[in-house]
């Protein structure tokens, strides 16, 4: 017996036809079941990547009950018996200490000590609540 190699795999020469046809149904057959399984793999995949991006982003949403405090500059002019901690109090909402506070307005500035003279100008750090 002769075989002979077509697209659908091997088949005997002295085949006939509807055993062709059947051979080359079954193939294509076979070839759509692993397309279907490749798509509904590929789909589950893409769902759950999109659920759990999903997931990350709503889970970074921030609640309405929260304060948010806003960091913005502001300039002032020295007045007579100021000096940089009582500025620093004026305006050192958010601040863990007055030291810190004290340390970014002098950095701020370029002073290296905390001598301030009446008249002159600072630009001073604060948090508001409002978005400007």
């Amino acid at each position: 017996m002769v075989f002979y190699k077509e697209r659908s795999g091997v088949i005997m020469q002295g085949a006939g036809i509807r055993e062709v046809k059947k051979s080359r149904y079954v193939n294509h057959r076979r070839r759509q079941m692993i397309f279907r399984r490749i798509c509904l793999i590929s789909s589950v995949i893409i769902s759950t990547l999109t659920l759990i991006c999903a997931e990350g982003i709503l889970s970074h949403a921030q609640d309405n009950d929260e304060v948010h405090y806003y960091k913005y500059y502001t300039s002032i002019t020295i007045m007579p018996g100021d000096t940089l901690y009582s500025i620093a109090e004026d305006y050192g909402l958010n601040y863990e200490d007055i030291e810190s506070h004290v340390m970014e307005i002098a950095g701020i500035n370029h002073l290296t000590d905390d001598t301030i003279y009446a008249g002159s100008s600072l630009i001073v750090p604060y948090f508001s609540t409002e978005f400007r």
